[in-house]
């Protein structure tokens, strides 16, 4: 259960980060290198993650069989099984809670579930050249994650990044859970591009490493579901 909840937590908050792209003069799509050890339910192993962002969607690919899609006008998040064939979406406007549950109690369990999963970013003076850029370390602590991140402000597509706080602030606020994790302020807080990040989860780690980075459009086509997927509420 709470591999389930850091893998949903992981997908909102990057496909957010989407949110800047209305900023944006063009797509931005991006890929990572990730190295996973000894994580609860999730393969050894190394894959790529590729994440897609435009100015009404956004797309994260991370690794085997899962992807995760929102849309910024309904505000759906879609998470797809692509060996399944099967699509669980919720709504992020929507409070969480038990069936026949009172809406103040949603909103208290939203809250506190939020308070539980905050944020925590501090700033480093260590400084490392990595894959050509010069990066400055911030340690991160995200819910049960621990993680140190190495970021440039040097990467093609940071300016598109940087305005996520303004445009993903807006869409936090309209969820209890998502406000009190204070993700609005993510990427300002880091300073850069992510180009080297080591996770550390429930035992496990997760080492990602940037690859490429391109600013170009997008097919509309990679942010819908395929009408061959059956799809469910999320649970």
């Amino acid at each position: 259960m709470k591999a389930k909840k850091w893998l949903l937590c992981l997908g909102v908050a990057s496909l957010l980060a989407g949110a800047c792209a209305r900023s944006a003069t063009a797509d931005l799509y991006w890929e990572t290198e990730s190295i996973s050890t000894n994580v609860p339910h999730q393969p050894n192993g190394t894959s790529i993650q590729k994440y897609y962002f435009t100015s009404t969607a956004s797309r994260v690919e991370l690794g085997g069989s899962k992807v995760f899609i929102v849309d910024y006008s309904s505000m759906e998040l879609y998470t797809l099984d692509t060996k399944a064939k099967t699509c669980t979406h919720l709504n992020l406007t929507e409070l969480a809670g038990l069936p026949g549950m009172a809406p103040a109690d949603k909103q208290k369990m939203a809250e506190m579930i939020g308070s539980m999963m905050g944020i925590q970013i501090t700033r480093t003076g260590e400084l490392k050249n990595i894959a050509g850029y010069k990066c400055r370390k911030y340690k991160v602590h995200i819910a049960m994650v621990n993680g140190e991140y190495w970021v440039s402000q040097d990467v093609k597509g940071y300016k598109e990044l940087r305005c996520l706080g303004a445009k993903m602030g807006v869409i936090a606020d309209r969820n209890p859970m998502l406000k009190q994790m204070h993700v609005a302020g993510i990427v300002d807080k880091l300073g850069g591009f992510p180009v080297y990040t080591v996770n550390h989860v429930m035992g496990g780690t997760v080492e990602s490493t940037l690859k490429k980075v391109e600013e170009k459009s997008l097919d509309p086509g990679l942010f819908t579901v395929p009408k061959d997927y059956a799809i469910k509420k999320h649970k």
